[in-house]
């Protein structure tokens, strides 16, 4: 990717990381009725495809820091954090993500709900309840499915922690989401991330 001592070229590393984000993308939207009639190497090979683009992101991170707005452009960032929401694989580079993209947005180079949106996935991989409200599965149940928020600490506030980050209230997030994901998700439970953040 780069030499020691030698800045990258920021803009080729932008385009880079929206191809493999554009990549990966139907893999991740993918209802898990249909990843599992899927054959084990297509499995296995997507995959594969989110680990390799850790790795990608994590040597850039580990050198440079995050790839943030004004290095690789506001596409590359949010492709950034597309393949650091779904990083799942390596908890310990997701969290080193996590922390980089906080500095990134503390300084302008990342927004605070682009943070949020990791925080939430880091959160509920381990098994905690996310903050900020952006992560969901779908359910088959009824006609057409419903989707669901997966848990939520202190949800009386949801609202107020998701402003101070720059999200839209809850209900016009899962407004959204039901627009843009129920017609095509049936039979299985799926997770899903919020509305890409901004």
């Amino acid at each position: 990717m780069t030499t020691p001592g030698k800045p990258p070229n920021w803009p080729a590393v932008g385009r880079d990381l929206t191809m493999r984000a554009d990549t990966a993308r139907e893999s991740w939207r993918t209802p898990a009725h249909r990843r599992a009639s899927a054959p084990a190497d297509a499995l296995a090979a997507a995959r594969k495809t989110d680990a390799d683009n850790a790795l990608f992101l994590g040597e850039i991170v580990a050198r440079h820091g995050w790839p943030g707005r004004s290095q690789v452009g506001e596409n590359g960032c949010r492709a950034a954090v597309a393949i650091a929401v779904h990083a799942d694989q390596d908890r310990q580079l997701q969290s080193r993500f996590l922390a980089a993209l906080r500095e990134a947005a503390q300084r302008g180079e990342a927004t605070p709900a682009q943070w949020a949106h990791v925080q939430d996935r880091v959160l509920v991989t381990s098994g905690r309840p996310q903050l900020y409200g952006t992560q969901y599965v779908y359910r088959p149940d009824g006609p057409g499915g419903r989707l669901e928020l997966l848990p939520v600490a202190e949800p009386d506030t949801l609202d107020r922690r998701r402003a101070q980050v720059g999200l839209p209230p809850h209900g016009e997030q899962a407004q959204h989401l039901r627009r843009h994901h129920l017609a095509s998700l049936s039979a299985s439970p799926v997770r899903l991330v919020g509305r890409p953040a901004a």
